[in-house]
């Protein structure tokens, strides 16, 4: 016990003068920043181009399953009413004819998942291309020594004038 009061003492006695004499040390070493590359995304002309490809791409898409969609169900109840008139031989025939329809609208809906996932992919992508050399060209206009991912995870708070997000839109930006 005596010897942690002696280390405390020791402590107390030697940490007021190096804090002090770090503190300026510590001052230019802060030379950190973070960037959010959602917000860079959403905010940057390259950005809000590729979400209007991508919100074009969609409602075309879908356009097109709500027409299949309209037309299925059209057969299906075109069957319903005409089903007691028509031989077993004629029910199934349509009944497998909806049911081929019903697979080609599952596998419309599937390519045009997957394709609107492929140009997502590929447009973040050149996207990303780009953000990295404008990230670098910001850090080093501003001497940072690093810049975190604001969009990962691990930063709970970090004090606004440390964000320089509108600084890499706006280098994103320049020609």
């Amino acid at each position: 016990m005596l010897k942690l009061l002696g280390y405390a003492a020791l402590l107390s006695l030697v940490l007021p003068s190096a804090t002090a004499a770090q503190a300026p040390q510590l001052i230019s070493a802060s030379r950190l920043a973070y960037f959010s590359p959602q917000r860079a995304f959403s905010q940057s002309a390259d950005g809000k181009v590729a979400q209007t490809k991508l919100s074009a791409l969609e409602a075309e898409r879908t356009k097109e399953v709500d027409a299949r969609t309209q037309q299925l169900q059209s057969q299906q109840a075109s069957l319903q009413q005409s089903a007691a008139l028509l031989s077993d031989a004629a029910r199934r025939l349509r009944e497998q004819e909806i049911e081929r329809f019903q697979i080609d609208l599952d596998r419309f809906i599937q390519d045009a998942q997957a394709e609107f996932a492929g140009v997502q992919r590929d447009l973040e992508s050149a996207f990303l291309a780009r953000l990295r050399p404008a990230l670098d060209r910001v850090a080093k206009e501003k001497s940072l020594l690093l810049v975190f991912n604001e969009d990962a995870g691990l930063i709970a708070w970090g004090d606004p004038s440390l964000d320089v997000t509108t600084d890499v839109v706006a280098r994103l930006d320049q020609p």
